[in-house]
């Protein structure tokens, strides 16, 4: 079932039978039971296709803000130091000696930023364009127009972040005047970071 946006106001529920009687054009909203919030006509693949309306792309509109983002890394640490957590109890198991436990344990926090790295390009490249802590918060990485990175992109937007650390964070600072909230390792990788419409 679905709404549509009819002289200015919801109207609906109405089935796909329905609309397809009615003359709609691409830039009509509508909405499926269920959806957050209502999407041009033109924007639905299935929906398009099967009410004859050809089917664009939008180009993305809303940015993932920079405290956003952020918590969305501080959740990727945290599911990070979660495999680190069972790395650790694997060494207390198989360790004869406290001081031997202490030294591997110390340097198996190492692992923390390379599974939180691995997270993100797995994450980031696959179908969901999203690492645990974005696909949590409702918010991926893109190309420019809206497209998925896919793994080479990916692998290097994460790469890129190294630039945060050279220059002691002021990489990340650029997000804040840049009107699409792109760090410097979103430009140089080609990436956005989008949200849906009302997160």
């Amino acid at each position: 079932m679905y709404y549509i946006i009819k002289d200015g106001k919801p109207f609906g529920p109405l089935s796909l039978a329905q609309l397809e009687e009615m003359e709609l054009r691409g830039t009509d909203f509508i909405k499926e039971v269920g959806w957050d919030d209502y999407k041009e006509l033109r924007e639905i693949p299935d929906l398009s296709a099967k009410l004859g309306v050809q089917y664009e792309r939008a180009l993305p509109q809303y940015y993932a803000t920079l405290d956003v983002r952020l918590l969305a890394a501080g959740i990727d640490y945290f599911f990070a130091f979660l495999i680190y957590c069972c790395f650790a109890l694997a060494i207390v198991m198989k360790a004869e000696h406290p001081q031997e436990q202490w030294t591997l344990l110390l340097f198996g926090l190492a692992i923390v930023p390379l599974c939180k790295f691995i997270l993100c390009v797995v994450g980031e490249g696959s179908a969901k364009n999203a690492s645990p802590g974005k696909l949590l918060l409702q918010i991926k990485v893109t190309d420019t127009r809206g497209n998925p990175i896919g793994f080479g992109r990916a692998l290097w937007r994460n790469i890129a972040k190294l630039t945060g650390l050279l220059t002691l964070g002021v990489s990340y600072l650029i997000g804040f005047m840049d009107r699409k909230q792109q760090c410097f390792h979103d430009k140089l990788a080609g990436t956005i970071v989008i949200k849906g419409r009302l997160i």
